[in-house]
C-alpha cells in the first residue's frame, strides 16, 4: 500500500499565448461591411458588423473561435511578442546579402546603340558612352565569369539572364556567344536556364524569334508608346515601322511568355486607353497578352516636378484600370509582398555593362564612379556597392517604419535612396494599391 503522502503530483501548466492585431492591416469601410487587407500576407477578408466588433474588442486571447482562427491563419492577428518590422528588416537583409542563392539572376547590357530615339530613354541623361558595344572577347569573358560564379555556388538551381541595351536585338551574335556557353554549362550541371529580353519589337521578325527560342529566350517584353502617331513621334519611327512591330507581336503571341509595356508620353490615360482598344479589338489580342501601363519618369525634372508628374500618373492609371475592368473584365495586377525595394539588387545579382563592368543598378551603367567590379577581376567590395544597400531599418528611412503599406513598398527606389531624391508620392501609391487589390475582387472604390 502506498501512502498518499508519497504520491507525486504533476502540476500541468498551460501556457496562454497572447496575440495582437498586425500592424500591416489596412482597412476600408463600405457601408456596414469592412474590408481588411494584410499587406504582409496579402490576404483580404470582408468583415460583417459582428466580425468588426470582434476585432475591435479583441482581448489578445485565443478563444478558439472560427473568427480567431481565420484572422490568425491569414496574418491579421499575430503573436504579441512578434516584431513585425524586425522580421521585415531581417528578410530584406537576407535578400540583399545572401551569397550563393539557389536562384541566380544577372542583367547583361550588350550594347548602348539603338534603332529608336525614345524621347524618355534614361540612358541619354546618364554619363554613359552611348556608342559602347560588347566585343567578342568581352562576351566570352562574361560567359566565363558567370560560369565561374555558378561553379562556386553549390546551391544554384536556376539561372535567369536578362538581355538589355540599347536595343538588345541589334546584338544577336553577341547574345549567342554568351548564351551557348551558359546553356552548355547549365545543362551539364543540372541548372535550369532561362532568359528574357525587353525590345522595341522592330527586329522581332520570324527569323529573329526563331533564334531567340533557340537561345532559350522564354520571356519577351515589347514597348509600345501609344497609337501609331504618338508612338512614331515618341520613338522617332515611321508609320510602316509601327505596323511592322504590331505584326511581329501578333506573330509571337502565344508562342512564348509575352508582355506589352505601355510607355505613354506624359503618362496620358487617353492614349493608354486608345492603344488598349486597338490591341484588344482591332488586333484580336484580348485574353492573349498582358498590358502594363508603365510610369515614365523624366529624370531631367526637379524632385518636386517629378512627384507632381507621378501623382498625375497614378490618377491616370486608376482611370485606366477602371476602364479595362468595365470594358474587358480585366483585373490589373495588384501590388503584393516584396522582400526588398529593388528586385534586382543583391550581392549576387550584378548588372554587366558592354565593357564588362559590374554595377549594382542598371541606371548606373557607364558611370565610372559607380563601378563595383568587372568580369576579369570580380567584385571590388567598394563604397559604390556598399552604399547601394540602404536597408529599411536605417534612421534615414524612419518615415517608413510605421507605415502599414511597408511590406508591399519597402521604400523609395534604391537609386533615389543613394541620392536622397524621392520622385514618387506615398499617399498616391497607397490609394492605388488599395484600389487595385479591391478591384481584383470586383469591389469598386
Amino acid at each position: 500500500m502506498v501512502h498518499i503522502s508519497h504520491v507525486l503530483y504533476e502540476v500541468i501548466w498551460v501556457r496562454q499565448e497572447k496575440y495582437k492585431s498586425s500592424q500591416y492591416n489596412v482597412f476600408h469601410q463600405d457601408g456596414e461591411l469592412q474590408y481588411i487587407w494584410n499587406t504582409y500576407s496579402n490576404a483580404l477578408l470582408v468583415l460583417d458588423k459582428k466580425d468588426q466588433e470582434y476585432l475591435q474588442a479583441f482581448s489578445g486571447i485565443d478563444d478558439n473561435s472560427t473568427t480567431f482562427n481565420i484572422l490568425k491563419s491569414n496574418g491579421f492577428i499575430v503573436y504579441e511578442k512578434l516584431d513585425e518590422f524586425g522580421r521585415i528588416c531581417l528578410e530584406e537583409k537576407q535578400e540583399y546579402f545572401t551569397y550563393n542563392p539557389d536562384y541566380v539572376e544577372i542583367l547583361i547590357i550588350l550594347g548602348m546603340k539603338c534603332n529608336c530615339k525614345c524621347s524618355y530613354c534614361f540612358q541619354t541623361t546618364q554619363a554613359a558612352d552611348l556608342s559602347a558595344v560588347m566585343t567578342e572577347e568581352t562576351a566570352r569573358q562574361v560567359s566565363e565569369y558567370i560560369c565561374e560564379q555558378l561553379k562556386k555556388n553549390k546551391n544554384a538551381k536556376k539561372l535567369n539572364i536578362t538581355w538589355f541595351g540599347g536595343e538588345p536585338l541589334l546584338y544577336l551574335d553577341t547574345m549567342e556567344i554568351i548564351s551557348r556557353k551558359l546553356i552548355e554549362y547549365t545543362q551539364q550541371n543540372n541548372i535550369e536556364y532561362m532568359a528574357g529580353v525587353p525590345t522595341n519589337g522592330l527586329l522581332l521578325d520570324k527569323k529573329c524569334f526563331a533564334k531567340l527560342q533557340e537561345l532559350h529566350i522564354k520571356e519577351i517584353i515589347v514597348t509600345i508608346d501609344g497609337m501609331r502617331n504618338v508612338h512614331c513621334i515618341s520613338k522617332g519611327m515611321t508609320p510602316e515601322q509601327f505596323d511592322r512591330i504590331i505584326d511581329n507581336i501578333v506573330y509571337v503571341i502565344g508562342k512564348t511568355r509575352f508582355m506589352i509595356r505601355l510607355n505613354i508620353p506624359n503618362n496620358d490615360v487617353n492614349d493608354a486607353i486608345a492603344i488598349a482598344d486597338y490591341l484588344y479589338n482591332k488586333r484580336g489580342l484580348l485574353g492573349k497578352v498582358y498590358l502594363q501601363f508603365a510610369y515614365l519618369c523624366d529624370y531631367t525634372l526637379s524632385p518636386m516636378a517629378s512627384q507632381k508628374a507621378f501623382v498625375n500618373y497614378v490618377h491616370n492609371y486608376s482611370i485606366w484600370a477602371d476602364y479595362l475592368y468595365d470594358h474587358y473584365g480585366i483585373h490589373v495586377e495588384s501590388q503584393g509582398r516584396i522582400p526588398k525595394r529593388c528586385y534586382r539588387a543583391g550581392v549576387d545579382r550584378p548588372c554587366i555593362s558592354p565593357l564588362g563592368e559590374l554595377y549594382s543598378c542598371l541606371q548606373y551603367a557607364g558611370n565610372k564612379d559607380k563601378v563595383i567590379g568587372n568580369v576579369w577581376q570580380g567584385r571590388f567590395f567598394n563604397d559604390a556597392e556598399s552604399i547601394f544597400y540602404t536597408t529599411i531599418d536605417l534612421p534615414s528611412r524612419k518615415k517608413c517604419h510605421s507605415c502599414n503599406y511597408l511590406p508591399i513598398c519597402m521604400g523609395e527606389c534604391m537609386k533615389d535612396c543613394t541620392t536622397g531624391i524621392v520622385r514618387r508620392d506615398c499617399n498616391s501609391n497607397k490609394k492605388l494599391w488599395l484600389k487595385l487589390k479591391l478591384l481584383k475582387e470586383g469591389i469598386r472604390i
